[in-house]
């Protein structure tokens, strides 16, 4: 789980896709201050699918956020996934962690898929996923995690592929 944050000044958007300030997606890997921990996957590195943010080489966990790279053949690292649970950070639609309702964003994407949180990597209890394609084998996602009552606890987006 991410670490809580309550800093409504520094509230940021998540779009699908793209990331919220200052983090974009397939942007190059850059550590920012504030790192809090960090897990490395070594397996993970090289070509092939990223079906999810598990397929991650490095995930690095700042204070309410957590970023997910990625390292190609060349080894570096490209950002491919944005987590944020810090209250006040919006989704680019405006749904708010820790005060927008479950019910509130299914009217809003009405036959996206639900799915109970599990593993290592699970933000909240149920999730809410939007996904785009991008191609014959490339997706953007947008997470919408929630708690057991429903309230949106975390925004996640992710780009991946083939």
């Amino acid at each position: 789980m991410l670490l809580a944050g309550s800093d409504m000044a520094a509230a940021a958007t998540v779009t699908n896709g793209g990331g919220m300030p200052p983090w974009r997606i397939g942007q190059r890997y850059v550590q920012r201050p504030g790192l809090v921990r960090t897990e490395r996957y070594p397996r993970n590195a090289g070509t092939g699918c990223v079906p999810s943010v598990a397929a991650a080489t490095r995930i690095d966990y700042y204070l309410g956020v957590r970023v997910a790279w990625r390292s190609g053949v060349k080894g570096r690292l490209h950002l491919i996934d944005v987590a944020t649970s810090r209250a006040g950070d919006r989704s680019s639609d405006g749904f708010v962690v820790d005060s927008s309702r479950m019910g509130s964003v299914r009217n809003r994407h009405p036959g996206s898929p639900i799915a109970f949180g599990r593993g290592p990597f699970a933000l909240g209890a149920t999730s809410l996923t939007v996904l785009r394609r991008n191609g014959k084998e490339a997706f953007t996602t947008l997470v919408y995690w929630f708690d057991a009552r429903g309230i949106l606890t975390a925004l996640e987006t992710f780009a991946g592929g083939c």
